[in-house]
């Protein structure tokens, strides 16, 4: 449609078109968007007394469109319709000095304008997001921009894809469109759906001093990328020394996250990022929640198809790689957009364990670059506190440095050890650098705390509309046990339902409205979590279903929410407020915190291996609380603990990472160091086992073992299938694996074939004892690929037959702790 705007009172000429505006909604009284509802024929349920919110809601939902719509991309012919309108119609165009925009405009091609070009626009009249045309004396358009406003300031902006005609000697001006409706029919016309052409349109001129394009230049330069569970950061490294950190929102930080949106009938699109956050606080009770968290996780399984339901009905399946495509890409768009720089070269960041395989995937992933790791997490952290050592002259030479790494990121947590020695040569510094990859948790990490903290939301909801009974409620600063509020929880499940993986039979409005009950919960779990770990002491927190902007108050959609009643599931129909303290916040989450600390140090500590180390590191945004200092300083009293966390900068301790990679690789490319790194994979926290024909358990990988052990278990010849089980270091069963085969495909192979192929791996000993008809197992430890190899080895008639070698992962979401799966 060609407007969105409309008229509630008599008298008017133009007719309602039955589209609406948010911020138009907003500002009417419950009455008038009541008479809208009747206009309109939406119908309010029966009994429901809606308020101003709910009605807004309502009229969004069935009439509403977006308040603007830009034109941003390159549409054949586009700019040839806007100049055939202008050729034709008068348009009344004024001069004046009301609109401001900068006189200089550098555009890069390919790259389009947003806030971080600040290119702001002033102005003495009210402002809207409307669209800008380029056009030169003689009314020539050139290409079009729009302007947006971001945090109370006015910005000019063009979409990536914006075609710019080629620009002469002329006198440019930008023109603005006083009257939404005219902003709304360039759109419209620049996508050839123009029906209604407007009788009258003015225009503000704003002459610009100069404007050019240029084009984006290649370099070698890598762009370093930190992918995170839960926020990604990048940056490169300059020719002049310095170096650049990518930006999106108000900092830093840019959230791993994926949304899906309809774009037409039988296609879909994807949104990333902040983007993709809005698109999952716009969703209605009743409706998928089309956005996707913890994507990092998909590197485990990445052939695997998500499913997601849109607005239309239609069922769309996504490849998981499909997705991480389109985020990576989004990723090295915003960096040329940012920095002006068209990339060959990728450098990603990996945790140790999984270097390999995150390397293999990315390159297959991204095949038109060159993508590699050559960093991994724990090196990057631990190159931060080197390059700081030097800079300030805190090192003492040829001295061997020890350090023990904690990063607890938003899915896991990683103890990784590293030694380092520094040189200083008549040419450069030569760093000697071994990190060393010691224990790990995949199943404890930022997202542990954020659900315990939905967990108490949940319960204190249930409280404050009176579900809970008194004697149901304990407070946790009584009893600090995770038992508690977990009980506390299950109960509140027959009031305000989470767990929509048990709704999958019932209705589709049931599933989706308990859905989005645990998808937002979980959202504002985050934001509190965030307020209570910030640099600024906090003590106190209301939530609050009445939005009154205080600073220590957070608001609660009660539109979001769906308890139930005798009738089913509704919204909440009251307002209700009530507090989180800090010390209720610490006695949830300490129980989880202290655990994984003791997992990771009780055995060091013991050792007495910890006295060995001279720094000890905590990163990851997850390490903001104290809580980790807290537990850590049980075993290194009065240690050097390096939490990295600057007062004036938050998102430090997650910049940790790519801030030391930059050094690496500046220092690197300029000679000012030479770097001798080694990594390796100490223990592995799982076992693998199997059973022996008596039922008998026999371990063939044995958990936190430093040496290669060979294990190998035996099986009669007519058999298809050997099952193999995994689990943790404390013995708590992970998953099965089903090694299929089938002999009649084994090679004839001898003796030194096998000990020139497999050295190390399969030893005479083992195979020189194997019986006629015997078909013997060996499995063995792929540290760098982060899993194990099966080889079965056969001897039928005196000969040797050996099958396919096989490689499994460790690790796979199938039996990773899973946030969104819908059982919490």
């Amino acid at each position: 449609m060609s407007r969105y705007t409309y008229t509630l009172h008599p008298g008017k000429t133009e007719p309602e078109k039955g589209t609406y505006k948010r911020s138009k909604l907003e500002k009417m009284t419950t009455f008038q968007l009541r008479e809208i509802c009747r206009k309109e024929k939406l119908v309010i349920p029966s009994g429901n007394t809606m308020d101003r919110e709910g009605l807004t809601r309502l009229i969004m939902r069935f009439r509403g469109q977006k308040d603007y719509r830009h034109i941003a991309e390159a549409s054949e012919g586009g700019i040839e319709r806007l100049q055939e309108y202008f050729d034709r119609n008068e348009i009344d165009i004024s001069s004046g000095q009301d609109v401001i925009f900068p006189g200089t405009i550098v555009l890069y091609e390919g790259t389009g304008l947003n806030e971080l070009d600040q290119y702001q626009v002033e102005s003495k009249i009210a402002l809207y997001e409307g669209n800008l045309l380029l056009i030169d004396e003689n009314f020539q358009i050139y290409t079009c921009f729009y302007i947006k406003e971001i945090q109370n300031t006015w910005n000019l902006f063009q979409g990536p894809g914006m075609p710019v005609k080629p620009l002469l000697k002329h006198q440019y001006s930008i023109l603005y469109f006083p009257n939404e409706r005219d902003s709304e029919f360039l759109y419209d016309c620049y996508y050839g759906n123009a029906k209604n052409i407007p009788g009258h349109m003015e225009a503000l001129r704003i002459p610009l001093l100069n404007i050019e394009v240029r084009q984006v230049t290649e370099t070698d330069l890598p762009l370093v990328i930190d992918f995170g569970s839960s926020n990604t950061t990048m940056g490169i490294c300059l020719s002049d020394g310095t170096t650049k950190i990518a930006r999106a929102g108000n900092g830093p930080i840019i959230p791993s996250v994926i949304g899906v949106e309809e774009r037409g009938e039988g296609r879909h699109g994807f949104l990333f990022g902040y983007e993709a956050l809005a698109l999952e606080e716009q969703n209605y009770q009743d409706e998928d929640v089309p956005v996707f968290f913890d994507i990092k996780r998909w590197i485990s399984d990445p052939d695997r198809l998500e499913g997601v339901i849109l607005k239309s009905g239609f069922k769309y399946q996504i490849s998981r790689r499909d997705m991480l495509r389109g985020f990576l890409e989004y990723l090295i768009e915003l960096a040329k957009q940012q920095f002006k720089c068209q990339f060959k070269n990728i450098q990603f960041l990996a945790p140790i364990r999984q270097k390999e395989k995150f390397q293999e995937l990315f390159k297959s992933l991204l095949p038109e670059y060159n993508v590699s790791c050559e960093l991994d997490e724990g090196m990057a952290v631990l190159f931060n506190s080197i390059y700081g050592m030097i800079r300030q002259n805190l090192y003492e030479k040829g001295r061997w440095y020890q350090a023990l790494i904690i990063d607890c990121g938003g899915g896991t947590t990683d103890l990784t050890s590293g030694r380092f020695l520094i040189d200083n040569s008549r040419v450069s510094y030569t760093i000697d650098l071994e990190t060393r990859y010691e224990n790990g948790d995949t199943n404890f990490g930022g997202n542990n705390l954020t659900f315990r903290i939905l967990q108490m939301l949940k319960v204190k909801i249930a409280k404050a509309l009176g579900y809970l009974e008194k004697e149901d409620v304990i407070e946790l600063s009584e009893r600090d046990t995770a038992d508690c509020l977990s009980e506390q929880y299950r109960k509140a499940e027959n009031f305000l339902p989470t767990r929509f993986r048990e709704y999958e039979e019932r209705s589709r409005d049931q599933y989706f409205k308990v859905k989005n009950n645990y998808y937002y919960l979980f959202q504002l779990a985050e934001k509190v979590k965030k307020s209570f770990f910030q640099t600024r002491y906090q003590y106190e927190l209301f939530i609050n279903t009445e939005k009154d902007g205080k600073p220590d108050e957070m608001f609660l959609d009660k539109w979001k929410l769906s308890v139930r009643c005798k009738d089913g599931l509704t919204h909440i129909q009251q307002e209700i407020r009530f507090p989180f303290y800090l010390n209720e916040i610490e006695s949830a989450l300490r129980p989880d915190i202290y655990h994984v600390m003791e997992r990771f140090l009780d055995q060091k500590f013991e050792q007495g291996e910890l006295q060995e180390y001279e720094m000890l590191k905590l990163t990851g945004q997850s390490c903001k609380s104290g809580l980790f200092t807290e537990a850590l300083k049980q075993y290194v009293p009065g240690k050097l603990i390096q939490s990295a966390k600057r007062e004036a900068d938050e998102a430090e301790l997650k910049m940790c990472c790519l801030e030391g990679a930059l050094a690496y690789f500046m220092n690197c490319k300029r000679g000012y160091m030479k770097v001798n790194q080694d990594y390796q994979v100490r223990t592995l926290p799982y076992e693998i086992m199997a059973y022996t024909h008596e039922n008998q358990e026999k371990v063939l990988i044995r958990s936190l073992d430093e040496e290669d052990h060979i294990g190998c278990i035996s099986r009669f010849m007519v058999g298809k299938q050997l099952d193999l089980y995994l689990s943790d270091e404390k013995g708590k069963r992970l998953k099965t694996y089903y090694f299929e085969y089938d002999t009649e495909s084994f090679t004839r192979t001898t003796q030194e074939e096998i000990d020139r192929d497999y050295a190390g791996s399969v030893i005479q000993e083992e195979t020189d004892t194997i019986l006629e008809g015997e078909m013997k197992f060996f499995v063995w430890v792929s540290r760098k690929r982060w899993g194990f190899l099966v080889l079965p080895i056969l001897r039928e008639n005196e000969v040797l037959y050996k099958g396919n070698e096989t490689f499994f992962d460790f690790e796979d979401d199938t039996w990773e702790e899973n946030f969104f799966d819908g059982r919490k």
